[in-house]
């Protein structure tokens, strides 16, 4: 991270130019740029709401009580991981389920199946995004390979991961095969054949659960209405991320369908960068404005400040929500030993 974020101030001090910024911040109305980069930190808090509000309205659907702030404080921990670790989404799904078991009487399987049918729902509505988004700057303007080859491999991955889980889900031969291979490695790790079985038995009925759980939605599929609708309006408070952005720069002049698309692409550039997320993603930002016609001392300040707020404010949030979730849960520890 640190290695990358050199690399994006000398981009700027080479390609960009800091003369150009400060002439461009110095002219700003400090009033408007400060009301607009407010509503922008609110858009970005409003867009992890609703994303943890699909989370929410899937557990509800299963009549499963955990308490919002709670989903709300582990999709936000969550969020933090896929951003600093290389692992693109799966790092940040594992510490979702990992915490909300907890919270569902260590039911892993009901867990990892309303984590990830949220993520699948999020999924959907970005791809949708992301399709059209690049059919639009396909076909419209000179788009660089180095951005086609990134897209269309997480298309492909996207549809390749979503037929997994759905193999899973649906295919009872599937889920037998996968029992059998998870034992197969831990006969080797566990000898006691006691031990063997009941690790046999939990994850039988972990698969059980998480199966049960999307027969249930496959059954009754408007119980996905709300969070799907939750899904669009998260989508759209981080598209108005980056309008306020330029509105704060007292930049007016890019559609809100150009935006969309920036922001789509982006979003991919991110997933395949994830685990060195400094650098990359912003000097794509800056040439897929520029592309777009907007000046590049613009682009250079609208990119730094949004990737400030996208980035570095989820991981400076992050870092202290971790610490607090895991002193809270030693205190917890402590206090169970000394009663």
């Amino acid at each position: 991270m640190a290695l990358g974020l050199v690399a994006f101030i000398l981009y700027l001090w080479f390609f960009v130019g800091f003369d150009g910024l400060f002439t461009l911040l110095s002219r700003l109305n400090v009033y408007q740029y400060s009301l607009f980069l407010i509503l922008a930190v609110g858009a970005l808090v409003a867009s992890v709401i609703f994303d943890s509000l699909i989370w929410h309205s899937l557990l509800a659907v299963l009549s499963v009580k955990v308490k919002f702030r709670k989903l709300l404080l582990y999709n936000w921990i969550g969020n933090f991981v896929e951003l600093i670790l290389p692992s693109a989404t799966i790092g940040g799904e594992v510490i979702r389920i990992a915490l909300s078991q907890k919270e569902i009487k260590h039911d892993t399987g009901i867990a990892a199946a309303t984590v990830l049918g949220s993520r699948i729902i999020s999924t959907f509505v970005y791809s949708g995004g992301l399709i059209a988004g690049f059919l639009l700057l396909l076909f419209t303007h000179k788009l660089p390979i180095y951005l086609i080859t990134p897209i269309i491999l997480v298309i492909t991955g996207t549809a390749i991961v979503l037929t997994c889980i759905f193999l899973v889900a649906f295919k009872e031969t599937a889920t037998d095969k996968i029992v059998n291979s998870i034992m197969w490695i831990t006969k080797h790790a566990i000898k006691d054949d006691i031990k063997q079985q009941r690790f046999r038995i939990k994850i039988c009925q972990g698969l059980f659960s998480f199966s049960c759980v999307f027969k249930t939605f496959k059954k009754n599929p408007r119980y996905l209405i709300k969070p799907l609708v939750y899904a669009v309006i998260s989508w759209i408070f981080n598209l108005t991320v980056y309008l306020m952005i330029f509105y704060a720069l007292d930049f007016r002049s890019i559609s809100l369908i150009d935006l969309a698309t920036v922001y789509c692409i982006i979003s991919t550039v991110e997933t395949i960068t994830a685990g060195v997320p400094i650098g990359a993603v912003e000097v794509t930002m800056i040439n897929l404005f520029v592309l777009y016609g907007v000046p590049i001392a613009v682009a250079g300040a609208a990119t730094t400040i949004i990737r400030l707020l996208t980035f570095w404010c989820q991981v400076l949030v992050g870092y202290p929500l971790i610490e607090w979730l895991g002193t809270k849960s030693l205190l917890k520890i402590n206090i169970k030993i000394r009663s």
